[in-house]
């Protein structure tokens, strides 16, 4: 029985990516994120790789969002999650060296970020030892995660010989990140005592997702098994290829007579709430579990990117072939040396067995993260990489560092560099009035509508209890 499991929030990263397809604006953010400030959750994550490069394509500065958080929400630590291999596939950034992360873990912990999770989808100790370094020194309680795959010939003493290897890169916590949600609750009894064990009094936590409709079964067996903090979602952004709904945990928790540091049901309720009143106006689809299937396991796609595949199959009618997709996923992996399903690599792999996947002939054309992880600029993956492709692209010597000469004074150019864009096109801070969520009232909701819909027809009309609208506004031209 595990008096310290803590529970953390990744509604407003992962949850919202999932479910949402990241469309949480800063307002949005803002007007649902104060409901938590006195909840007794170990952490709320607000930022993290994708989130970011959401808010600049809205045209939103993600530090500012982290500043008004921690207005918001003064009572609970707030976390970021930062890869120190980067998405965009632009030299000389493809990794976060010490020029350009130790300043930028300085702006996120300016920005009032208290945790961060360190993610080396590698795991090269040397880059993760510095991270931790540089995390520290800028305040910062750092987190190292060890990604999880569902991989033949991957045993407990793999994961605990890997796991030993980030507590001796001084991170002050390890995560278990199960972003595929293959983790079934059998392997979870090996092998989370295993990484216990190999950790000793360093905590361990966990981050699992719902795509095989497992997680929120593995969540109680984790917490069963003594695990010290799990990753959780509010209801409106839990499930399916997103993360377990925590007051669902709760009770199974309270039921089963396993102790927890449990947070206020009231301050969850009320963010609950906020979030679904955001959904209803917005037209944002309902979260929804999804059935068990063994897909997952063979693709093995993280929350977001793995619910974008999905919504893509079913639109263009190919779901039936769910399962020759991930069959094409599998084989691109294994091309590229089978790197874990995590960022930068999972999106990539995706984009790419797509294109297999509707016709392109084999790599007739190459995603820039997989030509930089064959030319050797990321590190070694675990496993073979593809001969011909490796020799097509040559090999480059991997920068662990940033060129001295390059300056990322400020934090538009640490963010452009962070998220592979100009400078020019970081937004600045916007005015608070602009970050304000202008909720609407469900009749003033319904008249707007009709509004927009009446110049096409000569008689909008809606009628309920205590309300009747009536728009007649001539012959449709």
């Amino acid at each position: 029985m595990n008096t310290a499991l803590r529970f953390s929030d990744a509604s407003f990263t992962d949850g919202q990516a999932a479910v949402w397809d990241q469309r949480l604006t800063t307002p949005m953010l803002l007007e649902c994120i104060g409901h938590l400030a006195g909840s007794g959750l170990a952490a709320i994550e607000v930022l993290s790789p994708s989130v970011l490069e959401a808010c600049i394509a809205r045209g939103e500065n993600p530090l500012q969002r982290a500043v008004l958080a921690r207005r918001r929400c003064p009572g609970v630590p707030l976390r970021a999650t930062v890869n120190l291999l980067t998405g965009h596939g632009r030299a000389p950034d493809d990794t976060l060296g010490p020029g350009l992360l130790a300043p930028w873990l300085g702006e996120l912990a300016a920005a009032g970020i208290a945790q961060v999770v360190l993610l080396d989808a590698l795991q090269d100790p040397q880059r993760m030892s510095g991270a931790v370094r540089d995390a520290i020194a800028a305040g910062l309680v750092p987190i190292a995660a060890l990604p999880y795959v569902a991989d033949a010939g991957l045993d407990d003493a793999d994961y605990a010989r890997r796991a030993r290897a980030l507590a001796a890169c001084g991170a002050d916590r390890v995560m278990l990140r199960d972003e595929s949600g293959v983790l079934t609750p059998d392997r979870a009894r090996s092998l989370l005592p295993a990484l216990r064990a190999a950790l000793g009094e360093l905590p361990l936590d966990l981050h699992t997702r719902c795509q095989t409709a497992l997680g929120p079964w593995l969540a109680v067996e984790a917490a069963r098994l003594g695990i010290s903090g799990i990753d959780t979602a509010l209801p409106c952004l839990a499930n399916g290829a997103s993360l377990p709904a925590l007051p669902l945990l709760l009770r199974s928790l309270a039921r089963l007579e396993i102790l927890a540091s449990a947070p206020s049901h009231q301050a969850l309720a009320a963010a609950n709430e906020g979030l679904a009143a955001i959904a209803d106006q917005e037209g944002f689809p309902a979260a929804q579990p999804w059935v068990f299937d063994l897909a997952p396991f063979a693709h093995q796609l993280p929350g977001e990117v793995a619910a974008r595949c999905m919504s893509q199959l079913r639109e263009r009618g190919e779901w039936p072939r769910v399962h020759a997709f991930a069959a094409e996923c599998a084989a691109v992996r294994a091309d590229m040396g089978s790197p874990p399903m995590v960022a930068p690599f999972a999106q990539a792999i995706a984009e790419q067995a797509m294109s297999h996947f509707r016709g392109e002939p084999r790599y007739q054309s190459l995603r820039p993260v997989l030509r930089r992880l064959l030319q050797g600029i990321y590190g070694t993956p675990p496993g073979t990489l593809h001969d011909g492709l490796q020799q097509r692209v040559g090999r480059i010597e991997a920068s662990s560092a940033i060129p001295a000469d390059r300056s990322y004074a400020g934090g538009q150019t640490l963010l452009a560099g962070v998220a592979g864009v100009d400078a020019r096109e970081v937004p600045g801070h916007a005015r608070l009035a602009a970050l304000r969520y202008e909720s609407v009232a469900p009749a003033v909701a319904l008249a707007r509508g009709l509004l927009q819909r009446a110049s096409r027809y000569a008689l909008v009309s809606a009628n309920g209890a205590g309300i009747e609208i009536r728009l007649q506004l001539g012959l449709v031209q």
